[in-house]
């Protein structure tokens, strides 16, 4: 017989315990009570935006380790509202609003008291209504800049470059001034997107589409190989004709797919991404686009389709009705 196998037979009162048998044949017990729980290191790194309106509606997303479903978080004092545990990594939440000037963000595992922060600001919502008048064709990847509220003539932009202007209604509470006839551009435009492919596609009622691409570029987070931190791509369908940015558009998300190139081979400066389109239940011809937000969904900037093959040029000329995927539904 094998020395392990020897059977012991063990008293009643150490069901209370986590009894073994060792192969000496000693029985030893351990006491789980008396057994700490261990949460790991807790630690903020990361914090998307830095920044917001005083007045609050921002959505944070916060990255770092250590995060539970007991950690709790406040912006300059308050608590930070709509407060949702993503991952161990993860964690959502919107601001309240606070005083003009820089908040400390404040995270608290209750489990063992650990904490981690980081600065947040809150910008005061006055300005003007407009920057200047117009926008010059963008060039590299700085691209043009700028529009009053009544409007002026924006350069086109080509590959990567923003080459924002023209004939916007005026920056929204900023006084941004930003660019195109892009009506859903707001507070925080990522530099350049569009529409990659297909031009138009069909699908049956309530079913879903073939695959959907879009290109989005930003100085300073798309370039060079992998993802773009804190970029989060949409892809719609709408009334024919309508604008996304009034709402009635259905969205789903899509998910990063690979790199491209800019103006310069080799140089990844584009993040591509990819996904589908529930169809709408009723037949009929509708519009898709894309949308993209680098401020965890407070802002977006919508694209149209780009590239000599589809007649557009993205968002470098602003979101048009005429310029966005079509969609027939049978």
């Amino acid at each position: 017989m094998h020395p392990c196998s020897v059977r012991h037979a063990l008293p009643l009162l150490l069901s209370a315990s986590i009894a073994s048998i060792g192969c000496s044949g000693e029985i030893t017990s351990t006491d789980k009570a008396e057994e700490p729980t261990v949460h790991g290191t807790f630690d903020l790194t990361g914090l998307v935006p830095a920044e917001g309106p005083a007045s609050g509606g921002t959505q944070l997303v916060i990255s770092g380790s250590g995060f539970t479903e007991g950690t709790t978080v406040t912006v300059g004092g308050t608590a930070c509202g709509a407060l949702s545990w993503i991952s161990s990594t993860e964690l959502t939440c919107i601001t309240e609003g606070g005083a003009a000037g820089e908040a400390e963000v404040l995270l608290t595992r209750t489990e063992d008291g650990a904490s981690a922060s980081a600065a947040f600001t809150y910008v005061d919502e006055g300005g003007d209504e407009g920057g200047d008048e117009g926008g010059s064709e963008g060039t590299g990847d700085e691209g043009g800049s700028g529009s009053d509220d009544t409007g002026g003539t924006g350069g086109e932009g080509t590959g990567d470059d923003s080459g924002t202007g023209g004939d916007d209604t005026g920056g929204a509470d900023s006084g941004s001034g930003t660019g195109g006839d892009d009506t859903g551009t707001v507070t925080q435009p990522v530099d350049y997107c569009h529409l990659q492919w297909p031009c138009s596609t069909s699908a049956s009622a309530g079913g879903s589409t073939e695959g959907l691409y879009a290109w989005v570029y930003h100085g300073g987070v798309t370039e060079g190989a992998g993802e773009g931190s804190g970029v989060t791509v949409q892809l719609g369908v709408g009334s024919d004709g309508s604008d996304p940015s009034a709402g009635g558009w259905s969205w789903e998300t899509a998910s990063y797919n690979t790199d491209k190139d800019g103006l310069s081979s080799g140089d990844l400066a584009n993040d591509e991404y990819t996904g589908t389109l529930t169809a709408p239940s009723a037949a009929g011809t509708y519009d898709y686009c894309a949308r993209v937000s680098i401020d965890g969904g407070a802002s977006w900037t919508y694209c149209d389709l780009g590239g000599d093959g589809c007649g557009g040029s993205g968002s470098t000329d602003g979101y048009d009705a005429g310029n966005a995927g079509a969609l027939t539904v049978d």
